[in-house]
């Protein structure tokens, strides 16, 4: 931890305000001392985007932020950051003005407040120094312009809540939301609330305070020692396209940790197979047959779920990891690797991973037997603990040469740009939630999404799981939702029957390039195109139907692309109808959707 060095005279300065400008111009911040309480608010050109709102955290029971004497802001010169990723593109490109406003309480208490103005946004965190251990907490509030809406979900134990649809000025009361919340303005600007750098900290949720206000609520008692520093509040800001290529919550996380530059060739985004929801029982014969499935299907993973613990063959003597090294050795001669399911804390009769030295034990057996990666469970909460021990247990697996999957977890807050063996976590309501809700599905791209992969589980042909979505709609899933690791919740057979399966398996789980296009729109409907290569694909999903939306092809470069789509029925059925054009950037295209419905096209170059 560094912090900017500075010799200022600070003097009393009520009323005066700091200002912190975005290299464009486009986004600033203001900072000011109004009668000792340290504020700030956010805009965008001359939009209001955060009013007047408190900057006030809590070490040992003090309140800072609340007294303040006197504020004085050093400003440091612009930044450029790149770095690689494995999501919406494959470069995060960032520019932001940092400055450091050091702040005297009246008792003479002195903190810091970093910041960063970002041409799509804004993110600050406070900063002290503590010898000895210490209670710290954050009541940083967040209020809004009304004349907008904003989508919440209330689930801040594994964030699978639903999102919901708040006027600005009637939030709900007693609600808790779980980040990323995101607000739609009058003038079409929109906002996305959330937190990055997480480490060592408890998480944090937002509490309603009032009609159009959040507060600060971490997700549990937080202890620090010597320099403290909370994770950056952040403000995202823009268009659509703004939110989801967003970076400022990697940018203001951890660089990517030395371990990965010596080899990350274990590192393997891709897609697998899941019987979870496919109806069949996690036996040895059941995850033969699912291997051979993806076998069949060119999936390159075959993930292995919550049984095959209890798993063992009394005649020929073997036990649970006998049998799954058999399977792993079955898999691999067919070209597909294993992920396993274990659970953080004990489940039944089987022993959780919460200690070091149990999960080690538990990634050591899986190294040894060829496993590629492990699924890991049942976290349900953001206390200080937990959140430790994600990053602790990346730390642990990337030394096994394994990948990630998190379940019951908390939002992504950037540690998968220290830790790229993360390749995906849930924290979101998926597929394994019921069904399929179109309504959420023109949501979450703008809401939960946009702090990172997620893994939904999508696509599904079965009607129970389909919901009141289309067969277009769940193939467009796959190309709207981000996840590294694309774990398919529907059947295999399913897949290897379907008319369109060449063209769905082809669908990266990484992207070169993302553009969201219009009329993309929160709780509307989403229109994306997305490059892996020189091949793109424009994908969308709507809650309602939708007539003759024209997309001008502009995005294609120079040539001739083969268009190969998939488009819903004609006679208002959930099958699909498969169509083959020729396409240049010059043209146009006319999508036509069902309620529910949806659309991908493959472009491929000639």
């Amino acid at each position: 931890m560094t912090f900017l060095c500075f010799s200022l005279s600070l003097s009393a300065n009520n009323g005066k305000v700091n200002t912190l400008t975005s290299p464009s111009g486009k986004i600033h911040v203001q900072v000011i001392n109004k009668n000792g309480q340290l504020m700030y608010s956010v805009f965008s050109n001359r939009n209001e985007v955060v009013l007047p709102s408190k900057m006030l955290w809590e070490v040992n029971g003090l309140k800072l932020g609340g007294n303040v004497f006197s504020s004085a802001m050093s400003k440091g010169k612009a930044v450029k950051t790149s770095y690689p990723m494995l999501g919406n593109h494959t470069m995060a490109y960032n520019r932001y003005n940092p400055a450091v406003l050091t702040i005297v309480e009246k008792g003479k208490m002195t903190f810091k407040v970093e910041l960063r103005a970002y041409d799509k946004g804004i993110a600050f965190r406070y900063l002290t120094r503590r010898d000895s251990l210490s209670k710290v907490n954050d009541f940083t509030t967040f209020r809004f312009p009304l004349g907008g809406t904003c989508w919440l979900q209330s689930n801040v134990k594994n964030y699978e809540g639903a999102y919901s649809r708040y006027e600005i000025g009637q939030f709900p009361d007693n609600i808790v939301a779980g980040p990323p919340v995101t607000l739609h303005f009058s003038s079409g600007l929109y906002a996305s609330i959330t937190e990055g750098n997480l480490v060592n900290f408890a998480g944090m949720g937002l509490k309603v305070i009032d009609g159009s206000s959040f507060q600060s609520l971490l997700g549990g008692e937080t202890l620090q020692e010597g320099t403290i520093a909370t994770p950056w509040r952040i403000v995202l800001i823009g268009s659509p396209n703004d939110l989801v290529n967003n970076d400022i919550i990697t940018d203001v996380s951890a660089p990517r940790a030395l371990i990965f530059n010596k080899n990350m060739d274990w590192i393997k985004p891709g897609n697998c197979v899941w019987s979870w929801l496919a109806g069949y029982r996690v036996t040895m014969d059941n995850m033969k047959q699912f291997s051979d499935w993806a076998s069949q299907l060119g999936i390159s993973y075959n993930l292995v779920d919550d049984g095959w613990g209890y798993w063992k063959d009394e005649k020929r003597g073997l036990n649970a990891w006998q049998l799954m090294k058999e399977l792993v050795d079955y898999s691999a001669k067919k070209g597909v690797k294993i992920f396993v399911w274990k659970s953080y804390p004990k489940g039944g009769t089987l022993e959780g991973i919460e200690t070091p030295e149990r999960r080690q034990q538990f990634f050591q057996k899986c190294k040894e037997i060829g496993v590629a990666g492990v699924k890991l469970d049942f976290f349900d909460g953001e206390n200080q603990r937990i959140i430790k021990y994600y990053e602790e247990t990346l730390k642990d697996a990337a030394k096994y040469h394994l990948m990630v999957l998190y379940h019951g977890a908390d939002k992504p807050t950037g540690l998968n740009r220290k830790y790229p063996n993360e390749v995906t976590r849930e924290g979101i309501k998926g597929l394994e939630q019921g069904r399929s809700f179109a309504d959420q599905d023109v949501v979450t791209p703008f809401t939960r999404f946009v702090a990172g992969h997620a893994d939904y589980t999508p696509m599904s042909f079965q009607s129970k799981w389909m919901g009141n979505t289309t067969e277009s709609h769940q193939i467009a899933q796959i190309a709207v939702f981000l996840s590294p690791f694309r774990c398919f919740g529907g059947r295999p057979e399913d897949y290897l029957h379907h008319p369109a399966r060449d063209i769905f398996l082809s669908i990266p789980t990484t992207w070169d390039e993302t553009i969201v296009l219009p009329p993309s729109e929160i709780g509307n409907c989403v229109v994306m195109a997305r490059r892996k290569g020189s091949t793109w694909y424009l994908a969308a999903m709507t809650d309602l139907a939708k007539e003759n939306i024209s997309i001008p092809m502009s995005f294609l470069g120079k040539g001739i692309y083969q268009g190969d789509i998939i488009s819903d029925s004609t006679t208002g059925e959930k099958g699909c109808v498969i169509t083959h054009h020729s396409l240049k950037s010059s043209d146009k295209i006319v999508i036509r959707m069902l309620a529910g419905g949806g659309y991908l096209a493959r472009l491929t170059l000639q």
